[in-house]
């Protein structure tokens, strides 16, 4: 599924030749991409889940006709069962009010890959008082927040604690879902991590959001999330752990990772460096997603297989007809149904 772009040739003919080839390209993959608008909808089936860091991105300038649900990232429990202070708290109660309006959840995710209290959870899910006192806490903060449920990103659970794991998201789902609010998880794509995920869990949460992506993490040279990658992990929580298909959430990169020493970079810092970005799947030396390869993902896996699409993360994206949120969305929409009575 990965694309490379044809090089430029040094005489002058050449690089004109390639310029209009490339162009052409790049037309061919955005042009006809309309940007999000009132004219249609994401379908009644499907979600698209998008995270939106504490640390960067603005909540006025989110596209929120294309999303159904906003991941806030990160909150932090506390050793005692508590939570931290949350990160740009401002910025949390504009992206709330902002959602509502256009109809959007937003969901608190706790945890990630580099937690302020790595060690909390542990201690949580181990201590049947730490548990409730942290599950009231929640409950204290969803309705601080007016938030619309929990998403859990506990990198990742071990064989040591994945049965009081399990016990920890039985006490959330159950609380959570009394109050109406929602419990999802994030996962990782492959069995290494996702085997502690046990079915319990599963049965407890929403929806998963499947991290299809970073593989090869450490390993120069691989590129960390092809297609193939990603029908592969659809595969493992499909067929082998066998997730019904409205909970299979399909997770999208976008930003790239160096094929040299894996560092990381935005899709839209990718586009600025490189304009025809958008119509491949390699640009120098990284390795990231574009038009077709997310499309086809949204299609054939997300759509067709699965109940809609996760990204990480939203203020990594561009703006306008190079919008890979633009692409995802232009793949998966359904029109409007007209009004009641009217053709």
């Amino acid at each position: 599924m990965a694309m490379t772009r044809q090089a430029r040739s040094g005489s002058t003919l050449a690089a004109i030749s390639a310029s209009i080839f490339l162009f052409a390209a790049c037309a061919s993959q955005t042009a006809y991409i309309p940007t999000v608008g009132p004219d249609y909808r994401i379908p009644a089936d499907f979600k698209i889940v998008g995270y939106f860091p504490s640390w960067s991105g603005d909540p006025k300038k989110i596209q929120y006709r294309a999303l159904t649900h906003i991941c806030y990232a990160f909150a932090s429990p506390t050793m005692d069962g508590g939570y931290g202070k949350i990160a740009n708290e401002d910025k949390l109660i504009d992206l709330v009010e902002r959602a509502h309006a256009e109809k959007v959840k937003v969901l608190l995710s706790l945890g990630g890959g580099g937690s302020d209290n790595p060690g909390a959870f542990d201690s949580i899910a181990a201590d049947p008082a730490l548990t409730d006192a942290f599950v009231r806490s929640t409950i204290a903060m969803m309705a601080r927040y007016c938030l619309d449920g929990i998403d859990m990103d506990w990198e990742f659970p071990t064989a040591g604690n994945a049965a009081y794991f399990a016990l920890l998201m039985d006490a959330l789902s159950a609380r959570l879902h009394l109050f109406g609010k929602e419990l999802t998880i994030a996962v990782s794509a492959t069995a290494f991590y996702g085997q502690y995920c046990v079915d319990s869990v599963i049965d407890d949460v929403d929806f998963l959001n499947i991290m299809a992506y970073d593989d090869g993490y450490g390993t120069p040279g691989v590129h960390h999330s092809t297609y193939w990658y990603a029908r592969a992990a659809m595969d493992y929580w499909l067929i082998i752990r066998r997730v019904p298909q409205a909970k299979a959430i399909l997770g999208l990169p976008f930003y790239g990772r160096s094929l040299k020493d894996r560092h990381s970079i935005s899709y839209f810092n990718l586009l600025r460096s490189d304009p025809w970005a958008s119509s491949a799947d390699v640009s120098g030396e990284f390795g990231y997603n574009g038009f077709d390869t997310l499309r086809a993902k949204a299609v054939n896996l997300a759509r067709a297989r699965g109940g809609g699409i996760m990204i990480w993360q939203l203020n990594q994206d561009a703006k306008g007809a190079a919008s890979l949120l633009n692409a995802i969305f232009d793949a998966v929409k359904a029109p409007l149904e007209p009004p009641e009575g009217k053709d």
